[in-house]
């Protein structure tokens, strides 16, 4: 799975990284970048992801470990499509390298990576949203969004920004670039591997990438949901490297498409707040957390107000980040006269999560779905439930992370 998020232009990139307030020292470039998003995942269908069969998607396949790799250049290629490799130590346990493939030329993107929402039905029914760590909600929730009242389909202005802003990121797609995993190859990496010591990128549209990551995989984030006086008790442990946490839920997903009301929750504070769904870097969680928007990274417990999971049916899909450490490289080194031009070949980010989901209301299945390890109470055994279809967010629109 591709997340829409990471296509953001070049110049953004660059003005995020480098423009320094206060800093006089000019710079050039870079002529690349690379990203790296590395998650530990855990929960509801983790392992199916993976390439898990059944017991996977029941939450019996374990934590998973998912990497994301893109190499883009600021100047078109000279061959098309694009392609390079990515480099690894033996204690990856990827091989050698793996592939970074481009879209060949006039070739449409991939459907995992470009959401088209034409020709998508008019929604019906009511969006209930809900938010903040209440068990009741508090006066002025839910905040409603009544389809029927709108001209069309579009992302209504009361949708969290995240989810609104999905449209316009999954049409830019960026085409002097190369990612894996790709048609090529996708096999992720299994637990015992580590991200840990040198990496190189080589690639015939670029310049040669290499750095050293000091971090790992993240531990991973065991949640366990649990009914409490008509609320739902989100619990779950303590992730040593994580800097912040952030959860959301839906629900009545099954009511879109016959006029029944759909619910949305976010721990967030605020009704408009997308924050929390995708990647933070470590400086904006703590600015989320100062807005109350991101959870600290000593708290464990948040409620789903009691009036969500009502509305709800009883049964909700979640999920929730453990936003964790980023490292960042450049080449060459920054001169340490700020006088002397920076000419910048190239720029690396690497991101760590770890990423949980969870189900409500299915019998004790929300604390089945990866609590084995988990520091809360609760644990136990569950009869398996029959397979359900693949879900959908609201408006067939795919939640970060997950399946749907």
């Amino acid at each position: 799975m591709r997340y829409l998020t990471r296509f953001v232009s070049l110049a953004a990139i660059s003005a995020a990284i480098f423009a320094v307030p206060g800093s006089a020292q000019k710079t050039t470039g870079p002529k690349a970048t690379y990203a790296m998003d590395v998650s530990t995942m855990s929960g509801m269908g983790m392992g199916t992801m993976m390439g898990g069969g059944l017991g996977a998607l029941m939450g019996g396949g374990g934590d998973s470990y998912m990497l994301d790799l893109r190499l883009t250049s600021i100047t078109p290629s000279p061959t098309q499509p694009e392609k390079g490799d990515h480099f690894f130590m033996p204690t990856a346990k990827m091989g050698k390298s793996v592939p970074l493939l481009g879209d060949s030329p006039g070739k449409p993107a991939k459907v995992e990576r470009d959401y088209n929402p034409q020709g998508m039905e008019k929604p019906k029914g009511r969006l209930l949203m809900f938010w903040g760590c209440y068990a009741k909600a508090p006066k002025g929730q839910p905040f409603i969004i009544d389809f029927a009242k709108l001209p069309n389909a579009q992302m209504p202005a009361g949708m969290p920004a995240q989810m609104r802003g999905y449209q316009a990121a999954a049409a830019a797609r960026d085409a002097n670039a190369a990612w894996w995993p790709n048609s090529s190859n996708g096999k992720q990496p299994r637990s015992g591997s580590s991200l840990r010591g040198d990496h190189r990128i080589a690639s015939g549209f670029t310049p040669e990438i290499k750095f050293a990551v000091a971090n790992d995989y993240m531990a991973s984030l065991k949640v366990n949901p649990m009914e409490q006086m008509g609320a739902i008790l989100l619990g779950w442990n303590s992730v040593p490297t994580a800097t912040g946490y952030a959860a959301w839920a839906m629900g009545g997903m099954q009511n879109a498409g016959k006029g029944g009301d759909m619910v949305m929750w976010t721990s967030a504070n605020n009704r408009d707040s997308g924050v929390g769904m995708d990647w933070l870097s470590p400086a904006e969680v703590v600015r989320q957390i100062t807005a109350k928007n991101v959870m600290p990274p000593t708290q464990k417990s948040c409620a789903i107000p009691a009036e969500a999971k009502a509305a709800a049916g009883g049964m909700m899909f979640g999920s929730m980040n453990a936003f964790g450490p980023e490292e960042n490289f450049a080449f060459p080194p920054k001169p340490t006269d700020p006088k002397v031009v920076w000419n910048i070949d190239w720029t690396a980010k690497v991101r760590f999560r770890a990423f949980a989901s969870f189900m409500t209301g299915m019998g004790g299945m929300g604390g089945m779905a990866g609590m084995e390890g988990a520091d809360d109470e609760g644990e136990g055994e569950a009869p398996k439930p029959k397979p359900k279809k693949k879900c959908k967010g609201p408006m067939g629109i795919p939640i970060p992370g997950t399946n749907c």
